[in-house]
């Protein structure tokens, strides 16, 4: 039967269709609220609609909260422009033209002249200052006209993105520009040399009433699997997430090209990560079977150093979808013959407990079976270097085939997917021993406490939550010391948070903390986990979860 499927869905798949809707995706700068996102979603809704599916755009209002997550003010960048100079000298200059990430999304527009200088917490100088952490909080909490962030965490030389997410009753006085790590180390050794920098700065930006849009196409009176990809991020933004969202068109013109035998029903979102699939909920024809999360994906591995990971929902969760996606993977990338002529993988590709970070938590949220494909770790993730050519055009068409599989595996192999649940189950605890063997973790705490047996089938499970916690709600609720906290010794905790523990209470799960840190092989001390828990009481009462 796979190999049929292969054999079908291969014949009406185009790498050159791939490429044309990735190079359409990239030419906007698709940050949350701004109206380049507007712009590509109606591009895009053009061919889908040729397809022959039932499309529409439905918006969502600017700086509203949704149950946990809080939509973004709507933001246009307009010219933005930093310079440095010691003297006469010039030591940079950065445009928003050449570096679409320069301006930190939703940063208000201003211009000036100042002395920089280094923000060493709790000693921030007013002027311009050069800063790293979390961003918001800088935001807040610095007198400063000019932040220049810089990340020790992205890649060196590039230009990182990173959004305020701003609301409405936030202020806006102050302009937040993102600059490479290399050049913020070399002006912080300029300074620390007794060098005086002046930096002059412009940012023109517009705020609007446009809101947020999402792009939904089904085909189908009956329940089939959703495909979803956030469609936003800045330009170019090509691993994250033009890929995965390439990925999902090409599930579904596939579909609108095959004979009635192989199609089937389903429904594709293009979102605003988060922000935007939160709205889903109401908005289609029938309750998903199940989710494929299509995020970053099919990149030239040897450029991005990545590996394409399918990731779990939690353990107390059956892993139907992901095992029709492990198989499919397993089909369409072993195509390395070994010397006994047997199909060996050609890429890289694994399984990984649950995480959160993409849409695929909202569903699982919502008692809906899910699963993300990702590519992770990813060299330009987050910059302006994460461009069209660390993409690998045959490898997106390769996972919208395996895509297609599963979908025909959920909706037409219903009298198989026990088979093939219980094979991937096998290769999961297997894997887990082999995590054991590798670092020490102690098997008797992962046999005590790893969920054996799921408490949620198929999709048979009414609304858990709303949402997921979003990382600002335990900021505000916990508060700048014990957030950071958090972040810095236990950053493990927040898919616990934000996830994991409000699911694990609504199902009534006893020591949730316990099968939580099996599940991802945490080796926290009982001290730690005793932090935890209580940091989870916390939000919990002030809550009222």
């Amino acid at each position: 039967m796979i190999n049929r499927l292969y054999e079908e869905f291969s014949k009406k798949t185009s790498i050159i269709e791939a490429a044309d809707v990735l190079k359409l995706i990239t030419r906007y700068n698709r940050i949350q609220g701004s109206r380049d996102l507007w712009n590509v979603v109606y591009e895009l809704k053009n061919i889908v609609e040729d397809r022959g599916f039932d499309t529409r755009i439905i918006r969502i209002e600017p700086g509203v909260k949704q149950s946990y997550i809080e939509t973004p003010i709507s933001w246009n960048p307009i010219k933005a422009w930093i310079e440095f100079k010691i003297g006469d000298r010039l030591i940079a200059y950065l445009d928003l033209l050449n570096h679409p990430t320069l301006l930190a999304g939703h940063s208000p527009g201003g211009e000036g002249c100042s002395e920089l200088s280094i923000c060493d917490k709790p000693n921030c100088r007013n002027g311009a200052i050069l800063a790293t952490g979390y961003l918001y909080d800088l935001y807040l909490n610095t007198d400063a006209d000019l932040i220049v962030n810089y990340s020790e965490d992205r890649y060196i030389d590039a230009v990182p993105y990173y959004s305020l997410f701003l609301e409405p009753s936030d202020p806006r006085n102050k302009v937040v520009m993102n600059i490479p790590n290399r050049l913020a180390i070399r002006l912080r050794n300029l300074i620390n040399k007794g060098e005086k920098i002046n930096v002059c700065w412009k940012a023109d930006v517009e705020y609007s009433n446009d809101g947020l849009p999402v792009l939904i196409a089904c085909r189908g009176d009956s329940p089939g699997p959703l495909y979803v990809s956030h469609i936003c991020h800045p330009k170019p933004g090509a691993h994250d997430n033009a890929s995965g969202s390439a990925a999902n068109f090409i599930v579904l013109s596939t579909l609108s090209r095959l004979s009635s035998e192989f199609v089937f029903n389903s429904c594709h979102a293009w979102v605003p990560e988060y922000t935007g699939t939160i709205a889903l909920y109401d908005k289609l024809p029938w309750k998903p079977i199940s989710v494929v999360n299509l995020d970053m994906v099919g990149s030239k591995q040897y450029i991005t150093g990545s590996t394409l990971v399918v990731v779990n929902p939690p353990r107390f969760y059956e892993n139907i979808v992901s095992s029709t996606l492990w198989v499919s993977i397993c089909k369409v990338y072993d195509t390395v013959k070994s010397f006994n002529n047997i199909p060996e993988p050609s890429i890289k590709y694994s399984i990984s407990p649950y995480t959160t970070g993409s849409d695929h938590d909202v569903f699982i949220t919502w008692g809906i079976n899910s699963s993300m494909l990702n590519e992770w770790p990813s060299k330009f993730y987050h910059t302006d270097m994460d461009e069209l050519h660390t993409l690998d055009y045959n490898s997106i068409v390769q996972i919208s085939i395996a895509s297609l599989i599963s979908g025909y595996l959920l909706t037409k192999s219903e009298s198989k997917l026990e088979i093939y649940s219980k094979l991937y189950e096998s290769i999961v605890r297997n894997w887990y021993l082999t995590q054991v063997l590798k670092t020490d973790y102690s098997l008797n705490y992962l046999n005590k406490y790893l969920i054996k047996k799921p408490l949620i089938s198929k999709h048979t499970v009414d609304k858990l939550m709303d949402s997921p916690l979003s990382s600002r709600i335990i900021y505000r609720i916990l508060g700048r010391e014990k957030y950071f906290k958090l972040s810095r010794e236990y950053s493990n905790a927040f898919a616990y948070l934000e996830v994991y523990a409000p699911l694990a209470e609504k199902l009534d799960i006893k020591e949730h903390v316990k099968h939580y840190k099996a599940e991802l092989l945490i080796k926290w001390k009982k001290s730690d986990e005793k932090y935890i828990v209580e940091t989870w009481n916390v939000i919990k009462s002030s809550l009222n979860l």
